[in-house]
């Protein structure tokens, strides 16, 4: 069961079409432009009963930019070459008045299913990859898992590294940063940048596919480094 809006320059006062489809419990409602970028989000697509080729055109481009429902036609005319302008501008098909009732309904059920399962197919997809992490710090094991799938053992300072730039995607973390927060307890001040490197080599060989070209830490030349995360 679906809900149906329609377009017709001239009042419809009896359509064997639409009388078959409201027996068959789809709702069916008359709209104008207006009201259509109004309630589109209610609708499951557009019919447009053809009548003059300028309007129906008018209406295919208006509705183009206004809604992301499928629009059929129902032509008058049946003419190819009307309907293959119809079709570039937007329609999803374009049906003949002259097409029995039932059959209608039977393409326009096997198409708005179609077109309904490949939308909540899209939007779970979206959905699923939206919630999924690229990275996500497992603090117990001291460990991160990469999208979702791979576990990866970090060692106490390559996981405190990492919880600095987690903790701030997208800065960049300074030398002098990460020195404090790995050796901040040690009385040796010396210069420890090469130790920092060595920290984001190990880290970068376990968890990056290359080391070469590395998908989630930048280094930020002459600066840091930088988590790069969506």
């Amino acid at each position: 069961m679906f809900t149906i809006g329609y377009l017709a320059e001239k009042e419809l006062q009896k359509n064997a079409h639409l009388n078959f489809l409201t027996n068959k419990c789809w709702t069916l409602a008359e709209i104008n432009l207006e009201e259509q970028v109004a309630h589109q989000e209610n609708l499951d697509a557009i019919i447009i009963f053809e009548d003059t080729m300028s309007e129906t055109c008018f209406w295919l481009m208006k509705l183009k930019k206004q809604v992301k429902v499928p629009v059929f036609l129902l032509s008058a005319i049946d003419e190819s070459r009307s309907n293959i302008v119809y079709l570039q501008l937007g329609a999803q098909a374009c049906f003949s008045m002259k097409m029995e009732a039932e059959e209608l309904y039977y393409t326009l059920t096997n198409l708005l299913s179609h077109y309904s399962n490949k939308s909540s197919h899209l939007s779970t997809k979206t959905s699923t990859s939206s919630k999924q992490k690229e990275i996500e710090l497992i603090p117990r094991n001291l460990s991160v898992l990469i999208d979702g799938i791979i576990e990866v053992a970090l060692t106490k300072k390559e996981y405190h590294a990492l919880e600095m730039l987690y903790n701030n995607p997208g800065q960049t973390i300074s030398y002098n940063e990460l020195k404090e927060k790995l050796w901040n307890s040690e009385m040796n001040v010396e210069d420890k940048n090469y130790r920092v490197a060595n920290i984001m080599f190990h880290l970068r060989n376990k968890i990056e596919i290359s080391v070469t070209n590395p998908r989630f830490i930048k280094t930020v030349r002459s600066k840091g480094y930088m988590l790069d995360i969506k």
